[in-house]
């Protein structure tokens, strides 16, 4: 897990959830954790107020923790059974 500016951070994956809350109208999850920040991500999480954001470069070898639990219960099966 790194903490990087929302500018750099395309490509990368967020670790956390990150809320929106508009008073009187909505508060709930914007971006959720896991989820591949994309170039036209950046304006809105600027908007939010967050400058930076910590994240997860799979480019580094890191596995996102989806994957790491499908290839455990793939290797627990044996390797036989897709999940």
């Amino acid at each position: 897990m790194e903490k990087v500016r929302v500018e750099d951070a395309v490509g990368m994956v967020l670790c956390h959830d990150i809320t929106e809350i508009v008073p009187g109208t909505f508060k709930g999850r914007a971006f959720a954790k896991g989820h591949v920040i994309q170039e036209e991500d950046i304006e809105k999480l600027l908007n939010l107020g967050k400058r930076h954001i910590y994240v997860w470069d799979l480019s580094k070898g890191y596995v996102h923790e989806n994957d790491a639990a499908l290839r455990m219960v793939q290797a627990a099966a044996g390797g036989k059974h897709r999940f």
